[in-house]
Formats: C-alpha cells, structure tokens, sequence
C-alpha cells in the first residue's frame, strides 16, 4: 500500500494517526493506562460511595440529623453536578492529561484535608470542592467522560476503543466491592487517637482509602503524553510525533523510524477540537459560560430536541432512583439489622423511633455499624460486577429497548415487594435488583442519547444528560434524609414511581433495538 511512498527519499510519509497506532500495535501503552483509567474511576466513584458508610461512622462525632446526613451524602455529588458539563469543554482546550492531573492531586489534597476537620459544615463545603475538581466530574455509572476516557480512547486504535471503554467502566462495579472491603478493614477496629482537642477515630482513614488508587494512578500518569490525538487537532504536530515517538518505544522498544522503516513521516491532521473557550479575553467566568450556552442551545433544537428531553427526564429518574437508594442503603442496613423483631417490614422498622447511640463528647463516643451492612453491600457490589459482565451480552439477541423496559420492570416490582417482605433474604434481593436495575440501565440509556442525536452534538448531550443525572442523586439524597424516616412508605412509593415515569418515556422513544 505504502510501496510507491517508500520510494519516494525526498518528502516524509504522511500518516494517518489512527493507522500508525495499528502500526505500532497494542502493547503496554495500552494495558497500564486501562489500569490507571480504573484506579481513576476507583477513586472518583468511592469518594461519594464512601460517604454513605462515613455518615453512619461519623454521626456521632457529627451529631449529624438524618436531614445533615443527607446534605453530607449529597455536597461530592452537588460539585459534580455543578462543574462536569464545564469541564468537558475545558478539557480539550488545555489538554486531557493536564486536566486529570490537575484532578487527581487536587482531589488528594482536598481529602487529605477532610481527615482533619472537625465541622461538619466545613466538611460538606471541602467535600463539595471535592465534587467540582475535574477528576471527580469524569467517571460515573453508564458515562462517558470528557477527559478520562476520551484520554483512554485516543491511545487505542478505533475497534478496541469500545471495548476499552467498557473494561474502565466495569471499575464502577469494583468500586462497589472495594468500598465496603476497604470499610469493614478499617471500621471493624475500635481505637481512637487524641491530638489535642482533636480525636482521630478509624472513619477518617475510609478518606485515606478512597484517595490511594487515585494518588496511583496520578503518579504512573505523569510518564504518559498529552494525547496525540489532541495535539492534532491543535496543529501541535511536532508534540504530537513525539507523543507517537513515546509510544513507540514503550510498546515494543523500537523507534517509530525503525517501526516504520523509515527516516522521517509526518501525521495527517485531525478535525479542529472547536471553539477554543480560553482564546480570549473572555476565556473566564461570564465568558465561558456564555459560550458553553450557546453550544448547548443546539441540542434542543428540532428534529431530535423533544426526544432529548425525554432522554434527560429518564437518565434523571434512573439516577434519582438507583444512585440515591445505593446511597442511603448501607443505613437502611445497618438501622433494620438492630431490629429485635425480623418479622418486620423496612419501613415498619424505619419508622419505628430510633435511640440515642452514646451520644457522648468524649472519646467513649462510638456508633457501631454492622457486620451484616459490610456483608450487603458487598453482595449489591457483586451484583453489579456480575450485572456488567452479562449486560452486553442480552443487548443484541433481546434489543436494547426490551432489555431497558424488562429491568426497569422488574426494579418497579421490587420497589412494590420492599412495603410487605419482611424476609431479611427477601428484602436483601428486593433491594439488590431495585438498585443495580436501574443503574444498569443508564449506560443502555446513554447508548440511546448517542443514537438520536447528530453526531456533532453527541459529547455534548452525553455530558448534558449526566450532569442532570447528577441532579437526581441530590435531589434523591436529600429527599430521603428529610422523609425515609416519618414517611418511609411514602419516599420508596416516590421512587418506584419516578421508575414507572422512566418505563413510560422508554416507551415512546424511538431506542433502536440493535445496537
């Protein structure tokens, strides 16, 4: 194909970037940074994940209310929810790489902080600082990031980027294992530490916990190169041959001249990234934001604008629904596993007036959680590592729109059985399918977005449909530390109706069934 270029000593070989990645073949490059794209997710997602196990811990050191439990689940996720749409144009303005590095050690340092401090309110308002940085604005169940896996996808040739993709996601569900792990290691040892006035208990270190994969993967992240890919479509060609370069030799040791058999190449050029939101003057504030508002307006426009609507309201009640109970269900177990009477329903003992737990001021001060807590939310992370690796294989022989109408369904039945079993096994599967149902579901729902929106704006609707997802896990937090305990009924009936909202707009869009 090449031959009539090999003869030719006089101009460099152009190369399509894609092409010489295949080229210089999957190896190394590829494998560690799909393992640093996981340690990420790890990261981002057991930042919030850990906070449902930290409100149980902290209560008592807090003299947290079940409404300030709320609040404090909710502060990461009101950060994300506040900056990823942001972040996602910014990303491809001063680079994929900077941004995540930015993240990662901002993050730490943040969560280095939140193990000292002592006010709750200043716990929430570093925590939601913690939400907005870019890191935590990436990964979450069923997205597509703007940084972290556009970063991962421009390092892999265009048939395995899917599947990379998929693999890095998968982290979410490890992340559900590893955070209730890490929480009975750390929580099942009764010891405290004085500093002073200040008390430092085994909660604090779940902060320390979340960060370390993180902290690991930033640290192998510092020897990895802007994308290629990126510094294309910036028309930074010679950074981005010594991108190629890098890769180059750390896949197979060779140089890119000796892979290529030749002395010198030159890369074709890549699409213009768009409009620049830092070129001028106006690159901050008011500026920004005008321009990202003028980005969006399309989305809304005809023929697609009415289905993306109803794409946002259902991605909205999957969040509402799946993420806001997986956050408050380590507390509903541990609150219904003190119950003298397993002849109970959850909300009969929910209800039921809750004693006071040694809420002393000093160091006897303590507030147990469960064995069968840890043990639960291990079985729900299991659940969704399993759920993950067998979804994509009911997709093409069921159609994505049976297989989306089928588990939210099923997530509706379960949330009507939770107001009458009183079975602890009952109740345990009840919850597992109500919760990983529809947080299964998103990334079907996602694929769908992708689908009835122009190509040009799909980025853009992806980001726009998660940050609304964002939404519905404040929304769902809040609502449930205010409600779960006067009106429990009543909250788990909001919630299975908002699933049965979902069915009905999946109903009428038009999901193709292949994907």
């Amino acid at each position: 194909m090449h031959s009539s270029l090999e003869g030719n000593t006089h101009a460099p070989h152009l190369w399509d970037y894609d092409n010489l990645l295949e080229k210089i073949g999957y190896g190394k490059t590829q494998w560690i940074l799909l393992i640093v794209s996981g340690l990420l997710t790890i990261t981002s997602v057991a930042a919030q994940q850990a906070m449902s196990i930290i409100v149980i811990a902290s209560h008592c050191e807090f003299e947290t209310t079940q409404a300030e439990k709320g609040v404090m689940m909710a502060a990461s996720v009101t950060g994300i929810f506040l900056s990823t749409y942001i972040w996602g144009y910014i990303s491809d303005d001063i680079g994929r790489r900077k941004v995540l590095l930015y993240g990662i050690f901002a993050s730490n340092a943040l969560q280095l902080i939140l193990m000292f401090v002592t006010s709750v309110w200043l716990f929430n308002i570093i925590n939601l600082l913690v939400g907005i940085n870019p890191l935590k604005s990436q990964p979450s169940v069923g997205g597509v990031s703007a940084a972290l896996y556009a970063y991962l996808s421009e390092f892999n040739i265009p048939r395995h980027r899917a599947v990379a993709i998929n693999y890095s996601t998968m982290f979410v569900s490890v992340t559900a294992i590893y955070v209730p792990a890490t929480a009975w290691l750390i929580l099942s040892s009764d010891w405290s530490t004085s500093l002073g006035y200040f008390v430092f208990r085994p909660w604090r270190l779940m902060l320390l916990a979340s960060l370390l994969p993180g902290l690991i993967g930033g640290l192998i992240l510092l020897y990895y190169p802007e994308s290629p890919k990126l510094l294309l479509s910036q028309s930074r060609d010679q950074e981005a041959k010594a991108a190629v370069e890098w890769i180059s030799k750390f896949n197979s040791g060779k140089s890119i001249q000796q892979i290529l058999n030749s002395d010198d190449f030159m890369l074709k050029s890549e699409d213009p990234a768009g409009e620049n939101l830092l070129a001028d003057n106006q690159g901050c504030g008011i500026g920004i934001l005008s321009k990202i508002f003028r980005a969006t307006i399309p989305l809304f426009h005809k023929p697609h604008g009415f289905n993306f609507i109803l794409c946002n309201l259902a991605v909205f009640g999957m969040f509402f629904s799946s993420n806001g109970m997986q956050l408050w269900f380590p507390e509903i177990v541990n609150r219904s596993s003190g119950a003298e009477n397993n002849s109970s329903t959850v909300c009969e003992i929910l209800s039921a007036p809750q004693s006071p737990q040694n809420m002393t001021e000093d160091m006897d001060c303590s507030n147990p959680i469960s064995n069968k807590t840890y043990i639960d939310n291990l079985i729900v992370g299991f659940a969704f590592l399993i759920g993950f690796s067998i979804q994509g294989t009911l997709l093409n022989p069921l159609g994505r729109k049976n297989v989306l109408l089928a588990a939210l369904a099923v997530s509706v039945l379960s949330g009507i059985f939770l107001h009458f079993i009183a079975s602890p096994t009952g109740v345990l599967i009840s919850f597992c399918l109500y919760i990983l149902l529809p947080g299964l579901s998103i990334s079907i729902m996602i694929g769908a977005v992708v689908d009835l929106v122009p190509t040009h704006l799909r980025s853009k609707a992806v980001s726009f449909c998660m940050s609304l997802g964002r939404l519905g896990i404040i929304a769902a937090t809040n609502l449930m530390g205010v409600m779960l305990q006067p009106y429990c009924n009543t909250t788990f009936a909001m919630f299975t109706l908002t699933l049965l909202v979902c069915i009905v707009i999946v109903h009428y869009l038009p999901i193709r069934n292949s994907a």
